[in-house]
């Protein structure tokens, strides 16, 4: 086996768990590697991220490529699946700034130890992350 795969294989699986702003369970990320797994609420799997570097190629459930992200700095810049501009998240310390593609704020992040907390664009709590 060539050291790079035993490697990989020797890494372990991180997961995340989201919660709607009621705290109910509405998903969960598993990461292995370069590849991020997403499933909803009662584990169906919805698809997947490949990271690589600075950029991130998204793909559906049934593997078709739904869109990417690049990372430029503290900006992140996401496109749809035909290379349309869709967005950005703009990163600064433990606060993240969400924009939809016309450059208008939709939302933040914030977090904390293992948490992080989502807001929509008018500051009410949306949900969170357990890491």
């Amino acid at each position: 086996m060539k050291p790079l795969l035993i490697l990989l294989l020797a890494l372990p699986v991180m997961a995340d768990s989201f919660y709607g702003p009621n705290g109910s369970n509405v998903g969960r990320t598993e990461r292995s590697g370069n590849t991020t797994r997403y499933y909803d609420k009662s584990g169906s799997y919805i698809g997947r991220a490949e990271h690589n570097g600075d950029s991130t190629r998204y793909y559906d459930k049934s593997g078709s490529f739904a869109g990417s992200s690049q990372r430029s700095g503290n900006t992140i810049r996401y496109y749809n699946k035909s290379g349309s501009y869709s967005g950005s998240a703009q990163q600064s310390g433990n606060s993240t700034r969400y924009y939809n593609k016309n450059g208008s704020y939709s939302g933040s992040a914030e977090k904390s130890g293992n948490n992080t907390r989502y807001y929509n664009k008018n500051g009410s709590y949306a949900g969170s992350k357990r890491h």
